[in-house]
């Protein structure tokens, strides 16, 4: 009886700790394909099924992103490399508080305004102000810099200031606040993240 009740025992702590694993890791194989000139973004499991599709604005002159300054969203196979939000307490990543947030050189989240550029101060309108949330990619990547390739802070991120479903950012592709926030949940650093014509 006492074996019985141990294997019980055993086979209820397996099973939870299974169960537990498999939550933590359901954003697991997720990953995004951006097709820019359609202004939408797609999110797809590690299976290939669509899971959402998000309405999503670009670079105001377009795509194909070479330099820093030329207002384009690269194009290519990246990563999110850091995520940080207002809701972080609740969702994870780093905090958004305001006057220390940035994004830095080599892509760094900062909270030292030294350091941080300040056209990428990530608790503004730009960035989703009181909803601000942010998912950094890494361009340019190995192969962008093989080609001379300049820029960075490159992000997915929410916005207040408009501009979804046309030309309309700096470079990075932005969202409406809801849908960032969504999407921010349902994946993890480390996604992949395909952008696309």
């Amino acid at each position: 009886m006492k074996y019985t009740k141990f294997l019980f025992i055993t086979f209820v702590f397996v099973a939870f700790m299974l169960t537990t694993a498999m939550a933590r890791n359901s954003n697991a194989g997720n990953y995004i394909v951006v097709k820019g000139y359609d202004y939408t973004l797609y999110l797809y499991n590690s299976k290939g099924k669509l899971i959402k599709s998000y309405p999503v604005g670009i670079g105001i002159n377009g795509m194909g992103k070479t330099r820093e300054g030329d207002k384009k969203t690269p194009l290519g196979e990246y990563k999110i490399i850091w995520k940080a939000s207002r809701f972080a307490k609740e969702d994870g990543g780093y905090f958004i508080q305001d006057g220390k947030a940035f994004c830095g050189p080599d892509n760094i989240f900062t909270t030292d305004p030294a350091i941080g550029y300040q056209e990428e101060s990530l608790w503004t309108d730009g960035y989703g102000g009181d909803s601000a949330v942010v998912m950094c990619i890494n361009y340019p990547n190995q192969s962008d810099k093989s080609k001379g390739y300049t820029g960075g802070c490159i992000e997915i991120h929410a916005t207040l200031l408009g501009g979804i479903g046309e030309c309309s950012s700096y470079g990075c592709i932005r969202m409406y606040p809801k849908d960032a926030r969504e999407l921010y949940n349902l994946v993890d650093s480390g996604t992949k993240v395909f952008i696309k014509k």
